[in-house]
């Protein structure tokens, strides 16, 4: 299969071969140690400003201490794959089977290989459009999201300033985003710790721009009992609840089916660098030490509701984006 048909079917793929300018792409990995008491977020990527100026970058993540640190690469130091997702910057190294790190700069040094174990993607359909369904199509969207892993298991080690670090028995979630900007206001959020095992959630709600126009758009894929439950506009899900308070967020949405109820709790967040035109000049507030309440609930007009999955999700990543006091709750 010739790369642009294999780029489509596959989001974890570089999708950015042909893009020099207001471009940017990016791949989120989060892994957590088996104690949880290491949460790191690891965000390679490459952008391009309106100038045609491109960078290659990774972004450093520690959830627990709150910090960040951005390593800034020349373009040319970045190589890809056209058969698979393999990605490497530098001397640093990204697939689907590994991690290999040897980041340095006057305040941060990280060096180690974290190995990934099989991934649990939005589809394993092997012609699959992916979480945005049938929109990844479309070619004037300003934003376009991949989840690549919903849940898996990780081993290895690294060393973070020289301390060493055990990832033996870890969790590990991989996404993606690529495209022009971040929009104009967004919601993310997403776990995959909960006491219940193979239980996994990722939702967002965004503005997008369409024809001269915008909407909000939603993503809901929650994982339970080795089962997708997918709510977006392209579903048919609606959002019957939305509420942004000072500590945390509400979301619901409900299709013919099932709604899913989520809370998601607020907490220690950084500035992480985002993308405007294509440039990372962009900031945006990111905290993966969250809690996310979740239930899922059985619609039934015979029976009425009933409770199919209630617990809590940690080591959450809640995202904070844009104009978000422009957001119209929903109550």
């Amino acid at each position: 299969m010739p790369y642009f048909l294999r780029k489509i079917w596959n989001d974890s793929i570089f999708q950015g071969k042909n893009k020099k300018r207001n471009y940017f792409e990016g791949w989120y990995f989060k892994i957590v140690n088996s104690e949880e008491d290491v949460i790191y977020a690891l965000i390679p990527g490459i952008s391009y400003d309106k100038e045609g100026k491109g960078i290659a970058f990774i972004q450093f993540f520690d959830g627990i201490n709150a910090k960040t640190t951005f390593f800034e690469f020349d373009i040319s130091t970045f190589k890809f794959s056209k058969k698979e997702f393999i990605v490497e910057i530098g001397e640093n190294y990204f697939s689907s089977e590994k991690i290999k790190l040897n980041l340095s700069s006057k305040e941060k040094k990280v060096e180690g290989e974290i190995r990934i174990g099989e991934l649990v993607p939005w589809s394993k359909k092997k012609l699959s459009l992916g979480v945005m369904g049938w929109y990844k199509l479309v070619p004037f969207m300003e934003c376009y999201h991949g989840v690549l892993g919903f849940d898996h298991s990780i081993e290895g080690e690294l060393s973070v300033d020289g301390k060493k670090i055990d990832f033996t028995n870890g969790k590990g979630y991989m996404e993606k985003d690529y495209g022009k900007s971040f929009p104009h206001y967004y919601i993310w959020m997403q776990s995959n710790t909960f006491d219940k095992e193979g239980v996994s959630l990722m939702a967002s709600y965004a503005k997008i721009p369409w024809l001269g126009n915008a909407f909000d758009g939603y993503l809901v894929g929650f994982r339970h009992n080795k089962k997708l439950y997918r709510f977006t506009n392209y579903t048919g899900a609606e959002v019957t609840k939305l509420q942004l308070k000072e500590k945390e967020i509400i979301l619901h949405v409900t299709d013919k089916k099932y709604r899913v109820e989520i809370t998601a709790s607020k907490s220690k967040a950084v500035n992480l660098h985002s993308p405007i035109d294509g440039s990372m000049v962009g900031r945006i507030l990111e905290s993966i030490t969250s809690e996310i309440k979740v239930r899922l609930i059985k619609l039934s007009k015979k029976e009425g509701e009933s409770i199919l999955f209630e617990g809590t999700g940690k080591n959450a990543g809640l995202d904070i984006g844009g104009r978000v006091e422009e957001i119209k709750e929903i109550h």
